[in-house]
């Protein structure tokens, strides 16, 4: 794709007007769907909409961002698409950024400030973790694995936040590079007021519909069931290289999927295979379904979040008990974004994934840094989990996160 090769020229231009995008605070999303190319959202009037009810997705159309548990503090934020610039392509989104420093004085300010600052050289630069969560880690893994081995779940997610601190921050080439070594990934950087600015490198959809050209048209539906996780060689995208235990932790999450789609019409399943997802390989199984028309998009996304990927089984009782005996809240972590009832030149579609492998941004100092920020990571329990190899896991995941802002972490 044209987009994946980018002039000096070009890259210098983004570098400054991403990094005062952020900078401003202004509402908006970047992103770029699995192989697909770079999407900008900017909100130019009015603000980001607060959502209290997954009934409220039946009707509303943009990009929209959602927490593990929906509540007063962490409500669904959607940037309207009708308020909303839009720009799709690295060059369409330059162009789009630049007229907008002619309408934004805030904006304009900030870009003339990081222009100013730009350092001379972007050379990779160090990250040093703040605090690694291993003893906090095993504190709640033991809270966890007591219920899973008195057979009262079946799974438990437990996740867990690594604090972190770097001189330098460059957020386009922090995306770019995301975006042009892991195409089968959802890549998205978004900000507004009411959730602060995330970037995240996701694997996992929870849901995708084909266009339709009119609301009566039944819903073509896709969803996958993403579970197991071992670090990425040659060896691991072999099936019969996995352990029961993660073929266990695939197949909980497989079943609760088919027992809720496989009511639908054209209910087929693919897998399981093993896919690469950055520095690390997961378990993957395919669904699809056609949904009729008068069943809403909200109550279907509500059966479907959070799925056991990241919760658990049984699911509600799962989620209850993870927010009252995990350390730290998830916030949006572990939820789900993309695009919900957006028009296309084929029709209305939605594309959301699930929350996963994500950076919250903390703290950017001045221009270029130092910036602080928080990594969330999270692994599937079964009873006959065991600490230091899940804690192993979640090490290799979040390595994974960094990836996307330290080049050399790219090699397994």
């Amino acid at each position: 794709m044209s987009d994946v090769i980018v002039t000096e020229e070009l890259s210098t231009k983004l570098r400054v007007l991403l990094q005062a995008l952020v900078l401003s605070q202004l509402p908006f999303v970047l992103y770029r769907l699995p192989e697909g190319r770079p999407h900008l959202q900017v909100l130019t009037s009015g603000a980001c909409q607060s959502l209290t009810s997954w009934e409220q997705l039946d009707t509303v159309s943009g990009f929209v961002l959602a927490p593990f548990a929906l509540t007063e503090r962490y409500p669904l934020v959607l940037w309207p698409q009708e308020q909303c610039v839009h720009a799709c392509g690295y060059d369409e989104i330059a162009h789009i950024l630049t007229k907008l420093t002619e309408t934004n004085a805030l904006y304009q300010e900030w870009v003339d400030k990081a222009a100013a600052a730009l350092p001379l050289s972007t050379a990779e630069v160090e990250l040093t973790i703040e605090h690694a969560p291993k003893e906090q880690y095993a504190r709640d893994f033991a809270a966890f694995i007591k219920p899973l081995r008195a057979q009262r779940y079946q799974k438990l997610v437990l996740s867990a936040r690594f604090a972190h601190h770097s001189p330098r921050c460059y957020i386009w080439d922090n995306f770019q590079r995301a975006c042009a070594v892991k195409p089968q990934l959802m890549v998205a950087l978004v900000q507004a007021p009411q959730v602060g600015t995330w970037f995240v490198a996701t694997p996992e959809v929870l849901l995708r519909t084909s266009p339709r050209s009119a609301v009566q048209q039944p819903l073509q539906v896709h969803t996958m069931s993403l579970a197991g996780t071992m670090p990425y060689n040659e060896d691991n995208l072999l099936l019969e290289a996995w352990s029961a235990k993660d073929r266990h932790e695939q197949a909980y999450v497989t079943s609760y999927l088919t027992e809720l789609l496989g009511q639908y019409d054209s209910f087929a399943t693919q897998g399981p295979y093993p896919v690469k997802a950055g520095q690390v390989v997961h378990l993957r199984t395919d669904l699809s379904c056609e949904v009729p028309a008068q069943k809403g998009l909200g109550q279907l996304i509500s059966a479907l979040h959070p799925t056991p990927a990241v919760c658990g089984l049984p699911k509600a009782e799962a989620q209850s008990f993870i927010q009252r005996h995990e350390s730290g809240e998830r916030s949006y972590y572990a939820g789900f974004l993309g695009e919900i009832n957006c028009a296309s030149d084929r029709g209305v579609r939605s594309n959301l994934f699930v929350h996963l492998r994500t950076i919250e941004f903390l703290e950017l100092d001045d221009c270029w840094g130092p910036w602080r920020f928080r990594s969330y990571v999270g692994g599937g329990l079964l009873a006959e989990s065991e600490l230091d190899s899940e804690y192993a896991e979640i090490c290799a995941k979040n390595r994974s996160v960094l990836s996307n802002l330290v080049p050399k972490l790219w090699q397994p």
